[in-house]
């Protein structure tokens, strides 16, 4: 299942990043900020079993002196993530 929402979740960044909107994402992938931890996002694909949410924050990669805006996946599972996002 996780696979199948980072391909929605990849086009929603190409958007995003276009566009600057949290609006790029997909509704059903339920982007948004994770309260009280400081850049960083969580992604929400599935509320029963079994419960799937990820969080993640940008980074840049820097490729042949150019730099892109990245996301580094922090953690995947279930609502404990948000124990240690």
């Amino acid at each position: 299942m996780f696979k199948q929402a980072v391909r929605l979740f990849s086009d929603g960044c190409d958007k995003f990043v276009d566009t600057g909107d949290l609006a790029a994402w997909p509704s059903s992938l339920r982007v948004k900020a994770v309260v009280g931890a400081r850049d960083i996002f969580e992604m929400t694909w599935n509320f029963a079993g079994p419960d799937g949410r990820a969080t993640w924050e940008w980074c840049t990669v820097v490729v042949e002196g150019r730099n892109y805006r990245a996301v580094r996946w922090r953690r995947i599972g279930s609502y404990a993530i948000f124990a240690d996002p």
